[in-house]
């Protein structure tokens, strides 16, 4: 199964849907604390580490990453890796705790383009299921 390598920094839900425009980016409205606790119980084989770091590994999809918490929220995620669509959804969901993460900016490195979650995912490799 072929993936996509990338590295992102993944932020909240923008209010509008022009990420482009840049400017301050909303955090993931919930808690390093909840998210790591999704992480080990959705995603037992992955690794966390109480900095932040985390890694997820498999068959198909290598992601290692950081979580940047403050003021009770996760202001941003790095992720860097290669995985398909279908499992990065997976794990962007279980570190938000929502389903509705299309919305989710995303500055993808090194271009520093910005594109909402979606359009990302999109780019990816769709997974061969």
């Amino acid at each position: 199964m072929p993936t996509d390598s990338f590295h992102i920094h993944l932020y909240g839900p923008r209010p509008d849907t022009d990420v482009s425009s840049g400017g301050p980016m909303p955090p993931i409205p919930t808690s390093f604390e909840a998210a790591g606790e999704r992480l080990q119980q959705s995603l037992p084989m992955a690794l966390l580490e109480p900095d932040g770091s985390f890694a997820w590994a498999g068959k198909h999809h290598q992601v290692v990453g950081m979580i940047y918490d403050a003021a009770m929220e996760i202001q941003y995620v790095e992720l860097r890796g290669r995985c398909d669509a279908l499992n990065l959804r997976k794990l962007v969901e279980i570190l938000a705790g929502t389903a509705e993460i299309d919305p989710f900016a995303v500055m993808v490195l090194p271009e520093r383009q910005w594109k909402n979650f979606q359009s990302f995912a999109n780019s990816l490799v769709a997974s061969a299921l």
